[in-house]
């Protein structure tokens, strides 16, 4: 709800908060937790969504980090594999336009 609002209202503080409880829930979910993809991957995506807003280099490397962790926990035949691979490749093409560097939209196609 905190990142939905952020988005209506540009609030910073909410992404600031959404971010924060993305970590405690992403804390609760440890390794071997069935919902640990799904924390990794809603953190990485509000990672990026502020990078987005900020420019926070270290946001975006953090969210790609997190959504390869995310994937590797979703193994081929898994019901959100794509959603994971889509978040990356996303992830992962926001750095190119950044940064320029081919590994990441190599990575990306």
């Amino acid at each position: 709800m905190l990142l939905t609002r952020f988005e209506r209202r540009g609030n910073a503080e909410d992404l600031d908060q959404a971010i924060a409880l993305g970590r405690e829930t992403l804390a609760l979910h440890p390794v071997g937790h069935t919902d640990r993809s799904k924390s990794l991957g809603n953190l990485a995506n509000q990672l990026h969504i502020r990078f987005d807003h900020r420019g926070n280099v270290e946001d975006l490397d953090q969210a790609i980090a997190l959504a390869r962790e995310a994937l590797a926990l979703r193994p081929v035949g898994h019901t959100d594999r794509s959603k994971s691979l889509n978040n990356l490749a996303v992830q992962l093409s926001t750095r190119f336009d950044h940064r320029g560097n081919a590994e990441d939209l190599d990575q990306a196609i």
